[in-house]
């Protein structure tokens, strides 16, 4: 237990306490026999660990892990020297707790999902990924109502791992739109598509990585109408004199953008390119998703009662059926 103590504390860099778990006679016999139990309590919360004494399976350990929790209503977290790939994304998609000394610690229900390459705190946060952020908006659009993590992860082309941390992430924002249902976690967020986004807009974030007022026409070949553009092109608002367009950052590097002559704030551009942190596909080619065009139009441009407007004519096609 010395090596996991020291490990959970480098990890997580937070003081640690561990003692043996006295309270044995709640649980029977097989239990008591297979596990060395110890308690572990971290920033005034106490979990169990639980090292299974023998090789177990996966269908062992999720069973037994639910009946330790039941049975002490504690937090169960397993503590394994090494498990198969397919074991850990199992354990993982199902939100089942569990440490490899030196490796990997996953404790969902302390909000925490840290590795040793890749250490990340997702203790309560208000906003999202970006990448948790496209996965709601394709909730949204698609009107998910039980989506598996699994399923999801193929929806997105995304890997299980990365849907993993995006439920994390939902997880962390306090609302109720991640349940494990029978021995999977899925999406579920049990409403209309209207409340799902008033739910979550306060926590979404402008997509626009960063934007180039040009001081010239350059090309636009495949690029997709942005920013005020996409309103306009959603809605039947005049667009300005200059047309936005987004791009993603991979193309962005590829035209060296930043080396293009630029305009200053004050004055009117030739066209505006947006860079964006996320790609989106939607049935329209010709703009980014309405939602995203939505979040990256400016405070001071919504203040504008023909753009308020707009936005709610958006809005409306999107979020009722």
């Amino acid at each position: 237990m010395n090596q996991i103590s020291i490990y959970i504390e480098e990890t997580l860099h937070k003081r640690t306490s561990i003692s043996k778990y006295e309270d044995l006679s709640v649980l029977p016999l097989h239990l008591r026999n297979g596990y060395d139990f110890y308690l572990l309590t971290l920033q005034n919360i106490e979990c169990l660990l639980a090292r299974p004494k023998d090789q177990t399976n996966l269908t062992i350990l999720r069973r037994q892990a639910g009946q330790l929790k039941k049975l002490t209503g504690l937090d169960i977290v397993l503590c394994l020297d090494d498990i198969r790939k397919y074991t850990k994304e199992k354990l993982l998609s199902e939100g089942i707790p569990f440490i490899i000394t030196g490796k990997q610690l996953y404790m969902p229900f302390l909000g925490i999902a840290l590795s040793k390459n890749d250490a990340r705190e997702i203790a309560y946060t208000e906003k999202i990924s970006f990448s948790t952020q496209r996965l709601l908006l394709t909730a949204i659009y698609q009107g998910w109502t039980q989506t598996t993590l699994t399923e999801a992860a193929g929806i997105l082309g995304v890997s299980k791992m990365s849907v993993t941390r995006n439920f994390d992430d939902l997880q962390a924002l306090g609302l109720d739109l991640v349940r494990t249902i029978g021995k999977t976690r899925c999406f579920f967020p049990g409403g209309s598509r209207r409340d799902l986004w008033d739910a979550v807009f306060p926590h979404l974030r402008n997509p626009v990585a960063r934007q180039y007022r040009l001081g010239m026409r350059i090309e636009t070949g495949k690029f997709k109408l942005g920013g005020m553009s996409a309103i306009c092109h959603y809605s039947m608002l005049n667009d300005n004199s200059y047309t936005v367009y987004s791009i993603n950052k991979r193309n962005a590097k590829a035209l060296d953008i930043a080396r293009l002559p630029l305009i200053p704030d004050n004055e009117s551009p030739m066209m505006v390119v947006q860079v964006m942190n996320y790609d989106l596909d939607y049935r329209d080619a010709a703009a980014i998703d309405p939602l995203s065009a939505v979040l990256s139009v400016s405070s001071d441009d919504k203040n504008d009662p023909r753009v308020e407007a707009a936005i709610e004519e958006i809005l409306e096609d999107c979020l009722y059926d």
